[in-house]
């Protein structure tokens, strides 16, 4: 049927029209699903680099709350810096042994698909050992 919409009269001298129309809203409101939106998480606040003191990402990552769905931002020059998500044992040696998977241009995002810990290192030269390293716990969203 083209063209066809659908046409509510309501009447305001009859307060239960109005009535039945508002409470029909908030049913509606109700049973629908919320709509979460993806945030963007600039890793560090800033640029994936060699943070200026120890902990830097550590600390950024703590104060944040990350849901599937949201994505990790790094920001680097290609060619400068890279991202690799590695295991937990690699993440603390610093090593990629055996690299889930990788980014070499910038920036890289990385969508957090479900709730899980992900470890993310920069394999360039010894940027790893001077703190170019984070990882992130995700959780479901609500």
């Amino acid at each position: 049927m083209e063209g066809a919409c659908l046409r509510l009269v309501v009447n305001p001298q009859q307060p239960t029209t109005l009535l039945a129309v508002f409470l029909l809203l908030l049913v509606a409101a109700a049973v629908a699903p919320p709509h979460v939106l993806a945030a963007d998480h600039v890793v560090g606040g800033s640029i994936w680099s060699i943070p200026p003191r120890p902990g830097l990402y550590r600390a950024w990552a703590d104060n944040r709350t990350f849901v599937a769905g949201d994505n990790l931002v790094f920001r680097f020059e290609t060619g400068m810096y890279n991202v690799v998500q590695v295991g937990r044992r690699e993440f603390d040696d610093c090593t990629a042994d055996d690299p889930y998977r990788d980014w070499t241009d910038g920036p890289a995002v990385v969508t957090l698909g479900s709730a899980a810990v992900r470890y993310f290192i920069c394999t360039v030269g010894n940027y790893c050992s001077l703190g170019v390293k984070v990882y992130v716990a995700s959780q479901n969203a609500p």
